[in-house]
């Protein structure tokens, strides 16, 4: 190189030894900023510290062989239990203190890629060990720092590589290139550290911070306490996640109404609940009982378990199909209204999560109180057109029969719609009825409930969602938006509330295409992140933390309790059996691991094989795998066959019993592999798991 090439690497290299050290002193002051650390280790670490600056800037020469250092390291480690037994007493902070001289040692002596390696997995140790300890807001400077350091080290480190790997390079001015360097890398922490503020500030990281931040954001897609008519076309073309269900027994029954509330109040364009009180429901330990015995006795229909998870829906609205029997959920207070529907007050600023167990039949006959009876047969002025299209649907028969006429008239002659018309119209019922004569499921619906009024019918609107569709990549329905729904519950002497769907069916989409598949693996990714991150909060780390701090404390009191038996030769063996049985667990752990992955792996090959040449799609490597499958369940039971036996000897060689199941899958093993009969080739998965049962034992 020439001389301006050497001072252009030298500073890039001495850039780099400053922001490997700056990644270091800054972990490790945000670790000594904690008050978890004494001032011995404080002095060593930092007087280790000051040496490499030292060292960096060539103020200082100091040759230190590899093998003393090697000798330190094995020293410390002999000290280590004198340290954690007698100086210490504490697990944590004689380990603290071990990699604290090492790390010390690894920064005096350190002179390859190694070395920086290992000292930068040091340093982010350090941090991750302040951030658990650390409970100042002067960890979040610390932790600037160490973003700064921890670019800088990066850039350098390439540009070095870079340097090395390539004479082509054309080489700054040496003078201005480590300030080159740092201004672009505090360029790019200020960028990290506002983003990374604006993200931490600005958007939600619980459901209680949206609530704050965004109160009048919209909640649930598709869902409102109030209907007004038109309100669904655009909801209809949402095809976003909104609920999910969980069956825990059995598949759920088809076309399940998943209600959330009724509506009784409908004043010509738009349909809603005045305020009522509600029955407080009473929650024991999390479990809600919410039917009566004669409910809860019935032997009709079926019981379904299931478990809810719902988007933000800002009502408190439990969405619940069939009868209702039983409710877990974690709520202050669970109301029914005076429509028997269910919500949790106070009204909770996330998403709900409630498991029910219901029943599928119809629900039971209930009476009807006079207050009730007007409240669903009130009517505001309805175009007199109306009454007479329902009296003419209806005709002159019982109660069940005239809505049941009616209801199949809405489904017959008139068109779901999801196409709404851009002219406000003065009467929008009418519309429907007279000119339109297409429509959502809420005009559907209304007009139903409505010409039922008309003919002194009790009659409301029921909110909520139909159907969804089963993702059996994550066993779970999924309900979007776009299944927002509503229909009609009308009252009848002698029966009680019975649900009418006037909406006629859409058109059916097809949801076994590639672009659905696909959907279903996104939404099972998002389901499991839901769970598995997003629901691990801070109770969850406050509880592991605790019983981690629990198990130290029982640890270490149990060597306190030895250390005063007085015998020290006892009290050094029983010292070392606890931390000999922990690494021998986890060594032994460890070995189980390795053992076991590869046959589990094997294992779930095999199986892809097997079912694949179930589905007929195995090629001839799946039907030559498939045989050595069965030759290894035979071995098992000590029949082996010599590589010198074609199949057939094979079988002939075997005892009664045995020979029968292995003969039929050989004979059609023949036929696929060397005689061409593929159509055969499903039959072997079948016969393989005959052959792996072994033969039958007489009882």
């Amino acid at each position: 190189m020439s001389s301006q090439e050497d001072r252009s690497a030298f500073a890039i290299e001495r850039f780099f030894q400053f922001s490997l050290l700056g990644m270091v002193a800054s972990g490790f002051s945000a670790l000594a900023t904690s008050h978890y650390l004494d001032s011995p280790t404080i002095a060593f670490t930092f007087l280790a510290l000051a040496i490499r600056a030292l060292l960096v800037v060539r103020a200082i020469r100091i040759d230190v062989s590899t093998r003393l250092a090697s000798l330190a390291a094995l020293a410390y480690i002999a000290f280590y239990p004198l340290d954690f037994y007698f100086l210490s007493r504490n697990f944590l902070t004689a380990t603290v203190h071990g990699i604290c001289f090492l790390l010390g040692i690894k920064v005096v002596t350190a002179r390859a890629g190694r070395d920086y390696l290992y000292i930068a997995a040091i340093s982010l140790i350090e941090l991750a060990g302040a951030a658990m300890l650390s409970f100042r807001v002067g960890f979040f400077g610390w932790l600037a720092l160490y973003i700064l350091f921890v670019i800088g080290a990066f850039m350098s480190a390439e540009v070095l590589r870079a340097m090395r790997r390539s004479a082509r390079v054309i080489y700054p001015e040496w003078g201005r290139t480590g300030l080159r360097l740092a201004g672009v890398t505090a360029e790019a922490t200020f960028a990290i550290l506002v983003i990374t503020a604006f993200l931490f500030l600005l958007v939600p990281r619980t459901a209680r911070a949206a609530a704050v931040l965004f109160p009048h954001v919209p909640r649930l897609t598709g869902y409102s306490n109030v209907v007004d008519l038109g309100g669904f076309g655009e909801i209809g073309r949402d095809t976003r996640p909104v609920m999910h269900v969980l069956p825990y027994s059995s598949t759920l029954p088809p076309n399940l109404k998943w209600r959330g509330a009724a509506l009784s109040h409908f004043d010509g364009k738009r349909w809603f609940e005045p305020p009522l009180a509600g029955d407080d429901v009473p929650i024991t330990h999390g479990a809600a009982e919410v039917a009566d015995q004669l409910q809860r006795s019935r032997r009709d229909g079926r019981r379904m378990l299931y478990r809810v998870d719902v988007d933000n829906t800002g009502t408190g609205a439990l969405f619940i199909a069939g009868i209702p029997e039983y409710i877990n959920i974690d709520a202050p207070r669970l109301v029914r209204t005076r429509e028997n529907s269910f919500r949790v007050l106070p009204v909770p600023p996330g998403d709900l999560h409630y498991e029910v167990s219901a029943h599928s039949g119809p629900p039971l006959p209930e009476p009807l109180s006079q207050f009730d009876r007007i409240r669903y047969l009130r009517l505001p002025a309805v175009d007199t057109h109306i009454w007479a299209l329902a009296r003419s649907w209806a005709g002159n028969t019982d109660p069940l029969e005239r809505a049941l006429r009616i209801q199949e008239h809405l489904r017959r002659d008139y068109v779901y719609s999801l196409e709404s018309s851009s002219v406000p119209v003065r009467d929008p019922l009418s519309d429907f009825l007279f000119v339109r004569k297409r429509g959502y499921c809420e005009y559907f619906a209304s007009a139903m409930a409505v010409m039922l009024r008309t003919l002194g019918i009790p009659s409301r609107l029921a909110t909520g969602y139909q159907s969804g569709y089963f993702n059996d990549v994550s066993g779970m329905y999924v309900v979007r938006a776009s299944d927002a729904h509503v229909w009609v519950e009308a009252w009848f002497e002698g029966r009680g509330w019975v649900t009418f769907d006037p909406t006629p069916p859409a058109a059916n989409q097809n949801s076994n295409g590639f672009a659905a598949r696909l959907n279903m693996y996104f939404d099972a990714a998002n389901s499991m992140w839901q769970q598995w991150v997003v629901a691990y909060d801070l109770s969850s780390q406050v509880a592991l933390a605790g019983k981690f701090a629990r198990t130290l404390h029982a640890l270490n009191q149990s060597w306190d309790n030895v250390r005063r038996g007085g015998d020290f030769a006892g009290l050094l063996v029983n010292r070392l059996k606890r931390p000999a049985a922990w690494a021998l667990s986890l060594a032994v752990f460890a070995a189980a691991i390795a053992f076991a992955a590869p046959a589990v792996l094997r294992k779930w090959r095999l199986r892809a094989t097997q079912n694949r040449i179930a589905r007929g799609a195995g090629s001839p490597a799946d039907i030559a795998r498939i045989y050595l499958q069965m030759e290894q369940a035979l071995a098992t039971r000590g029949y082996e066959r010599p590589a010198w036996f074609t199949p057939a000897e094979f079988v002939g060689q075997l005892p009664p019993g045995e020979r029968e199941p292995v003969a039929h899958f050989t004979a059609v093993y023949n036929s696929v592999r060397f005689g061409g009969a593929t159509q055969h080739a499903p039959e072997l998965a079948t016969l393989l798991r005959q052959v792996e049962r072994g033969p039958r034992r007489p009882l």
